[in-house]
């Protein structure tokens, strides 16, 4: 079928797109999907055929198996036959009885079925999965097949791909189903699944959801099908018949004043992000509400003064020579804007931090940070870090480092300023970069247009209770 090979789906699609009308379009997608669905009742009709006749060939065999062991229990009689007639010289019946047993012993060779090719380990098969699809793979991608195989060889071993069956796929969705929710966060984490399950079972952990088995079910199919469209297994053990419940969707909540307590007091122990960097990148998390990916890539030469007032731009970044991968652009239009530095972060030392890594002539803010991932993101071993910290405090699901964001859109919608309109929806959208009703007008209108003064009272109205003090974060 056109979609199982990559190349020419990819000249059909493109072929599509590049006709004039909708009309055209439908129409040619019409008879592509008449002809997909036409090729696949021929190979279903053609496996139907071919295993009608393997299951004939295996019935005769069945029964010539039956015929041998009548025979072979009676050998030693022909034996003492075919004896008698060759010392009595009585050679036509020697020969006519010898000739009938050869023929029987060649009906072995028509009538036994053929031996099935054999298959790749399923170790060897993933990384030859892996290989062949590395340049469609992003890097989190490789990790979650890694995974997933190496939770399902746990449970079932290592064999020919095509000797598991729907009992180990059966099994291996069983015992996923008692691991803890919370379990691969941490990478170093060497665990088995049965190490796993029984401390779930010890400390009556919360379990995974169906819908992250699904996702586990999801590459294993993936993998099956490649070796189906080459034979090398007899079916998708993982397509079919196997349910999954839906559970909602996590929803992510603002930070409540017990785990913002927890944030300030717990000990940040990452080996790679020091612990001045934990502080400023969650500070202007929490005053600003900026993604942290804008925050990671934060440029020395994106923090300027406008009309006496520190900003910083969040702007599109040209690549340096040689570097493709520094080349960003903001996630929407409205991405693109001037952040004031409220005096709650300079109050902290923020523009001493700024100074001091421009003085050391560093090009990012955060310099120590480092791209990474097939997508290059400079926030990735942030991101990781402050997830096996929220995991290590116990801080519940649906509460991140995006929560912050949330936190400032409900403060500064909840300020007497905004129920006043002294503080407008227009100057809060421009200030966190949501589109709202009306798109932004980006950062080269910061320069001349927009009062600089308006979004400055915007960020210094963004409050905490008084026990937050982010200073604590670096100690």
């Amino acid at each position: 079928m056109l979609k199982e090979n990559s190349y020419i789906y990819d000249k059909t699609t493109s072929l599509i797109d590049n006709l004039d009308t909708d009309h055209d379009k439908i129409i040619l997608s019409k008879i592509i999907e008449t002809y997909e669905n036409l090729v696949k009742e021929l190979k279903a009709q053609q496996r139907i055929s071919e295993a009608e006749a393997l299951l004939t060939r295996m019935q005769d065999y069945e029964r010539y198996n039956k015929l041998k062991e009548t025979i072979e229990e009676s050998k030693p009689k022909l034996d003492y036959v075919l004896d008698y007639l060759k010392d009595n010289k009585n050679f036509d019946a020697y020969k006519a009885i010898q000739e009938i047993n050869n023929r029987f012993t060649n009906a072995e060779s028509w009538t036994k079925p053929p031996e099935l090719k054999k298959s790749p380990l399923l170790s060897t098969a993933l990384n030859v999965y892996l290989e062949k699809s590395e340049d469609r793979l992003k890097d989190s991608d490789k990790r979650g097949y890694l995974n997933t195989f190496r939770r399902f060889l746990e449970c079932n071993g290592d064999k020919e791909i095509r000797k598991y069956n729907g009992e180990d796929a059966g099994n291996f969705r069983e015992l996923m189903a008692k691991m803890p929710e919370n379990y691969g966060k941490n990478r170093n984490d060497q665990r088995t699944i049965y190490e796993l399950t029984e401390l779930a079972d010890k400390q009556k952990l919360v379990r995974i959801s169906d819908k992250t088995i699904k996702n586990h079910f999801a590459r294993l199919s993936t993998v099956w099908r490649y070796y189906l469209s080459r034979e090398l297994v007899d079916r998708n053990i993982f397509a079919g018949d196997w349910q999954f419940t839906s559970k909602k969707k996590i929803k992510r909540v603002k930070w409540d004043n017990k785990q913002l307590e927890i944030l300030l007091n717990a000990e940040w122990n990452s080996p790679t992000i020091s612990r001045k960097y934990f502080m400023f990148i969650v500070g202007i998390g929490a005053y600003t509400g900026m993604r942290l990916e804008e925050i990671c890539r934060i440029r020395i030469e994106d923090i300027v003064e406008i009309r006496g007032i520190h900003v910083i731009l969040i702007q599109e970044h040209e690549a340096r020579k040689n570097r493709p991968w520094e080349y960003w652009n903001p996630k929407t239009e409205a991405g693109e804007r001037a952040v004031p530095i409220c005096e709650t972060l300079i109050n902290c030392g923020f523009l001493k931090f700024i100074n001091s890594q421009k003085s050391r002539k560093q090009y990012y803010l955060f310099s120590d940070l480092r791209f990474s991932g097939k997508d290059k993101k400079r926030s990735d071993a942030f991101q990781q870090a402050f997830s096996r910290f929220k995991l290590r405090k116990k801080i519940p699901r649906g509460v991140d480092f995006h929560s912050f964001r949330h936190n400032v859109s409900t403060k500064l919608r909840n300020l007497p300023e905004y129920a006043e309109k002294k503080i407008t929806e227009v100057w809060i959208n421009d200030f966190m970069g949501h589109e709202g009703n009306i798109k932004s007008v980006g950062v080269k209108s910061y320069l001349d247009e927009i009062e600089m003064e308006n979004l400055k009272k915007v960020a210094d109205s963004m409050t905490y209770p008084e026990f937050f003090d982010i200073r604590k974060l670096a100690k």
